[in-house]
C-alpha cells in the first residue's frame, strides 16, 4: 500500500470534502468566477453563463447561511435563448459588464472570452411556473472584478 493511500485512511469523513453541488444559488452577494458557453435545447441553441462558487459575501436572508450554505466549488447557471426577446434581452443584460474585459462587443468575443472571470454576482430566485418546489437561479446583477 502507498504512503499516500495509507496516510488517507488515517483521515475521518469530517476530514474530506463535501462534493460541490449544482443548484441555484441562493439570493445575496457572491464573489464566483463566471464562464459563457453554448449548449443544445430541444433542438434550438441556447447559451449559457455558468458559475462557480468563489465565496458568499453576504446573504439576503442570513438563515441560508443555516438551511442553504454555499462553499467554493459550488456551480449554478443561466440560460439565455436568444430567439425570443425575453432571452435575448437578458444576455445582453448579463453580458453587458463583460465588453470592457473582452475589449468588445461582439456576441461570439463575449460568449468565447469569459473564461473562468472573476465576478461578484446578486442573485435572486425564480419560481418555475409549473412546478412550484422548482426554482432557478435569477442573476439581478454582475459587476467584473
Amino acid at each position: 500500500m502507498s504512503n499516500e493511500l495509507d496516510n488517507l485512511l488515517d483521515a475521518t469523513l469530517d476530514d474530506i470534502k463535501d462534493l460541490p453541488t449544482f443548484s441555484p444559488f441562493p439570493r445575496g452577494a457572491h464573489r464566483v468566477l463566471a464562464t459563457f458557453g453554448q449548449k443544445d435545447i430541444n433542438g434550438k441553441g441556447a447559451i449559457t453563463l455558468d458559475f462557480k462558487m468563489v465565496e458568499t459575501v453576504e446573504y439576503a436572508n442570513p438563515q441560508d447561511a443555516e438551511t442553504s450554505p454555499t462553499k467554493e466549488g459550488d456551480t449554478s447557471n443561466t440560460m439565455f435563448m436568444l430567439d425570443n426577446e425575453y432571452g435575448a434581452g437578458n444576455f445582453k443584460r448579463c453580458a453587458a459588464p463583460f465588453v470592457e474585459h473582452v475589449g468588445e462587443a461582439g456576441l461570439r468575443a463575449i460568449v468565447e472570452g469569459v473564461q473562468d472571470v472573476e465576478c461578484m454576482i446578486i442573485t435572486g430566485l425564480r419560481q418555475d411556473k409549473n412546478d412550484k418546489d422548482k426554482y432557478y437561479l435569477d442573476v439581478k446583477e454582475i459587476s467584473v472584478l
